[in-house]
């Protein structure tokens, strides 16, 4: 094999395994690509230097991060932002690739046998998953885009969200994927045995899972939910530049809503973000629709809506009960860098004008990550756990909601700009596996699709097709207990990050340590 051969094979290799993890998400779905991906990089790691391992890693994370992220350069209308995106996200597998192969020559983890078999899947496991830690959490609030758990939608290791949360769902599928890994090196050795006992090891880590118990039954009772889709024109960003056009639209299906199932019939209706181009709160026409339609399906509408003070943004969902008007609201606390406000403009400015198209940042909120809502045919109060939008991937941010007494998870999300990109889809993924890991029935709403009722198994339960003017209703369980998930919290993610730590700092000592046995060269 000559040297550009030698040197090609790995690229392609490992540009292989990007693209199979990446079809384990949506649009694709396959979910069983991922370990089989992740078995392709730690085989292709085997034995290289740091130096290689960040190449290849670089070579995996642009392959995995270029087709998954391109929902950025259809928001953007350019590519800019969509480059920037996949290479930052790209650096943190070259990270990953150069770290794997420093811990790879441990002496320990170099040896044969099953002890030695089993310490390199458990290293590749911690590793991957600090490394994922820190990406999905740093720098501004990280980008969870790309969690291996949010591919596991369809996996029958689901149900192991409730007890071990995103991280460990994602550890599973490393675990599994490391596994496969060292069951083809063992074959390809004629160690047979060991083969068959890694390949059977990812087996089960793929379906013990399923036995899990995973409850999802009311505790105290049901909650009628109306969630609206008033749809937008593609050419959205004059939709929501011709006045009160969204807000009429989603005034109409509210009317549509009522007229089919009768006034004083829901508990809850509700728009998703940004459903109101005018904030009602300001604007008295905008006021009147929103009146009109919450009068006219007799429940309380939870509406979104942008509210601006003091030179900034905040991207709010209010309560409007009829007549009354507008009462609490929740205001988003996760802005997204670079999407909705933008760190370190001044600097930035000097290499892209681009920074300019957010002309007044989006600010984060404070208070509750919930809502009260009256339920309207039940004559009491129901606290809802909300998130906006991207805020869905962020598990944290729905935790709180959770423990501080929301029975429901609510997602109102604005699609519009993303068109028929795979972030509907994505973010749809997401909240199946958020609904898992917090035992709530999870209700997306967009603006355009897709909106879905999800119960706390993660199964959707309906949905609607993109671009069309559509309501749902359902009775959604509420609950109350809190899953193992929770009652950990960030424990096991900051316990992979600190072992990634180690485990980093140990491989750079016994780098450091096999170097001075060799000496210096002559």
């Amino acid at each position: 094999m000559n040297r550009l051969t030698r040197w090609l094979v790995p690229v392609l290799v490992s540009a292989g395994a990007g693209l199979s993890v990446w079809s384990a998400f949506p649009p694709v779905g396959a979910w069983w690509a991922a370990p089989l991906g992740l078995a392709l990089l730690a085989s292709v790691l085997r034995g290289r230097g740091p130096w290689a391992g960040a190449g290849l890693g670089t070579v995996f994370g642009l392959a995995l991060f270029t087709p998954l992220l391109h929902f950025a350069a259809v928001a953007m209308g350019n590519p800019i932002g969509w480059a920037a995106l996949t290479a930052v996200e790209s650096v943190y597998l070259a990270v990953f690739g150069a770290a794997w192969a420093l811990v790879a020559r441990i002496g320990r983890l170099e040896r044969s046998g099953a002890a030695a078999m089993a310490a390199r899947m458990a290293a590749f496991t911690v590793l991957w998953c600090g490394v994922e830690e820190v990406r999905s959490s740093w720098p501004w609030g990280g980008f969870p885009f790309g969690r291996l758990a949010f591919a596991m939608a369809d996996a029958p290791m689901l149900p192991f969200a409730a007890y071990g949360g995103a991280v460990g769902l994602s550890a599973l599928v490393a675990c599994a994927g490391a596994a496969l890994a060292e069951a083809g090196h063992a074959l390809r050795r004629q160690r047979v045995l060991d083969g068959l006992s890694a390949a059977a090891l990812a087996a089960v880590v793929v379906v013990a899972p399923v036995l899990a118990p995973l409850d999802g039954a009311a505790q105290n009772g049901t909650l009628r939910v109306g969630a609206v889709q008033g749809d937008v024109a593609e050419e959205f960003e004059d939709a929501f530049n011709r006045a009160l056009e969204v807000t009429g639209n989603h005034a109409e299906a509210t009317l549509s809503l009522a007229e089919a199932v009768g006034r004083g019939t829901l508990d809850v209706v509700i728009w998703p973000e940004n459903a109101a181009d005018l904030d009602p709160r300001d604007y008295p026409a905008s006021a009147a629709l929103v009146d009109r339609a919450a009068q006219a399906v007799g429940a309380p509408l939870l509406v979104g809506a942008i509210s601006y003070a003091d030179g900034v943004r905040y991207n709010d969902m209010l309560v409007w009960t009829p007549a009354t008007g507008a009462g609490e609201y929740y205001r988003k606390h996760r802005p997204v860098p670079f999407a909705e406000y933008v760190p370190l403009r001044n600097q930035l400015r000097h290499l892209t004008r681009q920074v300019d198209r957010i002309g007044t940042d989006l600010a984060p909120g404070t208070g509750p990550q919930t809502l009260t809502v009256h339920a309207a045919a039940q004559e009491r109060d129901v606290k809802l756990a909300l998130g906006i939008c991207f805020e869905v991937a962020y598990e944290d941010t729905l935790r709180a909601g959770v423990q501080q007494g929301g029975e429901v998870i609510v997602i109102p999300t604005n699609n519009a700009s993303f068109l028929h990109s795979s972030e509907a889809e994505q973010q749809l993924a997401q909240g199946r596996v958020q609904a898992v890991i917090h035992g709530r029935a999870l209700v997306q709403v967009s603006t355009v699709g897709v909106t879905a009722i999800i119960n706390p198994r993660g199964v959707v339960e309906q949905r609607t097709r993109p671009y069309t003017q559509a309501s749902l209703v359902a009775d959604v369980p509420l609950r109350h207990s809190i899953t193992v998930a929770d009652r950990l919290g960030s424990v096991p993610g900051r316990a992979l990050e600190l072992g990634a730590a180690l485990l980093a700092g140990a491989g750079m000592v016994s780098g450091v340590s096999r170097l001075r046995r060799r000496g210096p060269r002559v």
